[in-house]
Formats: structure tokens, C-alpha cells, sequence
């Protein structure tokens, strides 16, 4: 799985053509709310879009235009977990010993099976970290953008754990700022 993560990375992002992309989105969530389903997609920002949302007045700042989710252009170039790559997270679930469920609702949900599915998403994420790392030190960016771009692993919500994640994932110079915005923004 995480080898197919990497290659559609790497194959979208050769593919992009804006010329002030900023950074990389790896927006994880579960799928319906499933944490036996987790997801991810790849997406990304440019200074253009940073812009716009602080000339329209939406951001409150520059900070929040440039590294809060909810202002960014919201592209979408796959999402790992959904349709034909949902049989392979499922498999990834299953052979890593975590527990599976269709639809987790439907099960008697009880302290160890949330304290075991909650595991799932911090191991999918794990994986993240180290595609991003991977990318990082094969030079992908550099290749494709002539610098380095940070790739933000992310969800809806920004704090302490997100930034030690993208720290763990890009180096602390490269997400500098998106981390003291997760923890001070």
C-alpha cells in the first residue's frame, strides 16, 4: 500500500502545471466516519489562492489563508481508501491485525473496540510519514519545482500532534511555519 501511495503522488504531482504551489495536501479522514476506513487525498495550494482568500476577506490573516484547510483551492487528484483502493486498505486492515468493520455502526461499539480501531488511523498515517520522508530524500519536488515544498499530512483539525507528525514527515525547517501555526495559531 505504501508503495502505491508514493507512485500516485509522484505521478499526479508530475502532472501539475502551476507555477506558485506552495505546498502539498495529504488530507486524511475516514470513509463515513469508519475508522476501519481510512482515506487520503492528495490536493494543493498555491500563493494565487492564499491571495484571493485574503483580498476577499474570508482569512482572518495570512496564516490562516496560507495553512488552514478550509481557504485552499480544494482539488482533488485521488483519494487513496475510496472506490477501486478501498479493497486494499480494507486488506492492509485485516493483515495488520487490526480489527475490520463494514459499517461500524452497525457494531456493539465498546471501549476496547474504539481504544483498538483508533490505532488504525495512526498506523495509516505512519505510513504517510514515511512516503512523504521517501519523496523528501528521492528529491521528487526539487526535480518537479526546482525547491522543496512541504507535504502536509492534515485533517480538518490542526494541533500539537499534526505538527509533530509534518515535523517527523518534512523536517522541521521545511514546515516551520505550519507547525507554529498548528500549535500557536
Amino acid at each position: 500500500m505504501k508503495e502505491q501511495i508514493k507512485e500516485l503522488i509522484i505521478k499526479n504531482v508530475n502532472t501539475w502545471e502551476d507555477s506558485d504551489i506552495y505546498v502539498i495536501s495529504l488530507f486524511v479522514y475516514d470513509d463515513r466516519d469508519n475508522p476501519c476506513k481510512p482515506t487520503v487525498t492528495l490536493g494543493y495550494n498555491t500563493e494565487s489562492q492564499v491571495q484571493s482568500e485574503l483580498n476577499n476577506g474570508f482569512a482572518t490573516d495570512e496564516e490562516e489563508a496560507r495553512w488552514n484547510y478550509a481557504f485552499w483551492l480544494q482539488n482533488q487528484f485521488f483519494v487513496f481508501g475510496e472506490d477501486e483502493t478501498a479493497e486494499i486498505v480494507k486488506n492492509w486492515v485485516i493483515a495488520n491485525g487490526f480489527p475490520y468493520y463494514e459499517n461500524i455502526f452497525c457494531v456493539d461499539v465498546d471501549e476496547e473496540t474504539i481504544e483498538k480501531t483508533s490505532e488504525i488511523t495512526k498506523s495509516f498515517v505512519s505510513i504517510l510519514v514515511d512516503v512523504v520522508r521517501e519523496i523528501h530524500e528521492q528529491g521528487i519536488l526539487t526535480q518537479k519545482f526546482g525547491k522543496e515544498l512541504p507535504i502536509i499530512i492534515h485533517e480538518l483539525e490542526y494541533y500539537d500532534e499534526i505538527a509533530e507528525q509534518n515535523i517527523k514527515a518534512n523536517g522541521e525547517n521545511l514546515v516551520k511555519d505550519f507547525a507554529e501555526w498548528c500549535m500557536y495559531g
